[in-house]
């Protein structure tokens, strides 16, 4: 397997990512664009704000490069080696989540144009967050024809759906453990409602949300970045995709951040597609294998193998696509 350490110019900023051939290439190889989970998450699937290596994009890279498939993945902004750019924090803010969609087709166009890269054969492969770009730029016009499309641990409610239930939860179990007064809980109950309504009214996040609610993340400087990307229902880019198109989408009952029945209702809404289920029992969000202990998250970071149920499944999906 050879890497190669590549750059690709996305509006103002100098993107960095690696682009993984499979061993013996003697004619141009179908390929794969990776793409990254939520926050400051690099091409190798590792997080700045976790203390450890998680390696999910690189362990897809590998299993890619087994089945004869190049691979390109890339630090996307405000990770890895690309960091902030020509940016400081605020500005990348306000460029909304509409950057890291045009930095997924400008990536999948250098992909394409590689000398040992068959353009006629590209996939997009998306985890968590990113499974929400793949989508979104699959149903771009510019975008060329996909052989497949992979959906692994993907967003699959508008975000802010997503926000409403995990937070309501957490709102919920802190009075039912006698940590939060009730009438706190309405206000926070209260405000996150406002929020909501504001940021899919004008796109706006009110001044006065409690402090949990800003430490979440509902402040105005993320109000045009969460107001983009909930505007994007997955179910209906689903629904927009070619029929006909391999498409793979995967779930773990160990998931903590991706509930199955949310995906079993975006394969629904794949019904022209030919999707392919992967159902998992065993295995946490970032697709590393936890047996049957629950996922606290802090085990992404273990040095654990990857599922097993999933690389059967995955192998097998991409043994079938057109070659």
């Amino acid at each position: 397997m050879a890497d190669s350490e590549i750059t690709f110019s996305s509006g103002d900023v100098t993107v960095h990512g690696t682009l993984r051939l499979p061993d013996g290439v003697t004619q141009p190889v179908p390929a794969a664009l990776l793409l990254a989970g939520s926050g400051p998450t690099d091409r190798n699937g590792d997080s700045a704000v976790l203390p450890g290596p998680i390696g999910t994009l690189r362990f897809l890279a590998d299993t890619l490069s087994e089945a004869g498939i190049a691979s390109l993945r890339y630090d996307k902004l405000g990770s890895g080696v690309t960091g902030l750019g020509p940016y400081d924090v605020d500005d990348v803010a306000g460029l909304g989540f509409s950057v890291f969609v045009d930095a997924a087709a400008d990536a999948l166009r250098n992909l394409g144009a590689q000398p040992d890269i068959d353009a006629d054969r590209l996939l997009v492969i998306g985890h968590s967050e990113g499974a929400l770009v793949a989508m979104t730029l699959a149903v771009r016009d510019d975008t060329p024809a996909l052989i497949g499309l992979g959906l692994l641990e993907p967003l699959a409610v508008r975000l802010l759906d997503l926000l409403t239930r995990q937070i309501t939860g957490q709102v919920d179990a802190a009075v039912a453990g006698g940590q939060l007064p009730l009438d706190l809980a309405d206000q926070l109950r209260t405000g996150l409602a406002d929020a909501v309504e504001s940021l899919r009214t004008d796109g706006t996040v009110p001044d006065d949300l409690p402090e949990p609610l800003r430490l979440a993340g509902l402040v105005s400087v993320n109000a045009k970045t969460l107001a983009e990307e909930d505007a994007l229902d997955p179910r209906a880019l689903a629904a927009q995709l070619p029929a006909g198109l391999p498409v793979l989408t995967s779930c773990s009952a160990r998931d903590i951040q991706v509930d199955c029945d949310d995906v079993d209702a975006l394969d629904v809404a794949l019904a022209a597609t030919a999707v392919t289920p992967v159902r998992m029992t065993t295995a946490n969000h970032v697709l590393k294998e936890i047996g049957q202990r629950p996922s606290t998250g802090a085990d992404y970071i273990e040095d654990l193998p990857f599922s097993h149920e999933f690389s059967a499944a995955f192998d097998a999906w991409l043994a079938a696509l057109p070659r």
